[in-house]
């Protein structure tokens, strides 16, 4: 009886995978809307629409080298989104662009680092954040947030996929490659990732160009 009861617990929570990475839970401050520029364009149009529906002051996007392409347009994902937020209405003046170098270790939590030092630069006072990202991807998002701004209170917006049914993931492709990526990875930044000291080249542990250079990949 109790192993039957611990199936069917277990058969609910893995149809429920989803919708448990996929948190949105803002947090009241509406100055900065930060948008992780790799996210792909319906979810970038979901951002800036969310972004003039709550009267946000400032976009911040994200990212670090653009690798999809060998040439892109932009260098990093954060300049790609902040162009084409440009492109679809978003005024000049409300946005900010802060491309993140390329991380040995994990890019979500790099970016949010250049994220802070940024807002450290700015003397900024604020202690609330709120962030956008592309669906499954904003558990890890959030903890990876967390984990850099330890005195701030990080809120989460999970954009819908376009691909696949949050509470059917498994029916196509798309959700089940997604879905056990991101478990993969929320598994991970969980048990095994430690960053260093704020400040510290462990903290930001980023690739540095003498190394990519001599790197053959």
């Amino acid at each position: 009886m109790i192993l039957l009861l611990l199936t069917l617990c277990s058969l609910v929570l893995l149809r429920q995978l989803a919708v448990i990475l996929s948190p949105t839970d803002p947090v009241p401050d509406r100055t900065y809307l930060v948008v992780e520029g790799w996210q792909d364009e319906d979810s970038l149009l979901a951002a800036l629409a969310l972004f003039n529906a709550e009267g946000y002051q400032y976009m911040i996007t994200t990212g670090g080298p653009n690798i999809r392409f060998l040439s892109p347009a932009h260098a990093s994902y954060a300049e790609q989104a902040g162009a084409f937020m440009l492109v679809h209405g978003l005024d000049n003046d409300k946005l900010i662009m802060i491309p993140a170098p390329e991380s040995a270790q994990e890019r979500t939590y790099l970016s949010a680092v250049m994220v802070r030092d940024w807002l450290d630069i700015k003397g900024s006072n604020l202690t609330e954040l709120n962030v956008h990202t592309s669906h499954v991807h904003a558990r890890r998002t959030r903890s990876l947030y967390r984990e850099a701004f330890p005195d701030f209170k990080i809120g989460i917006y999970a954009a819908v996929p376009q691909s696949f049914e949050l509470r059917q993931w498994w029916k196509t492709s798309d959700g089940a490659k997604s879905v056990i990526t991101e478990l993969i990875g929320n598994t991970w930044v969980a048990c095994c990732f430690h960053p260093g000291e704020p400040g510290s080249h462990y903290e930001k542990w980023a690739v540095e160009k003498s190394s990519q250079s001599s790197d053959p990949r």
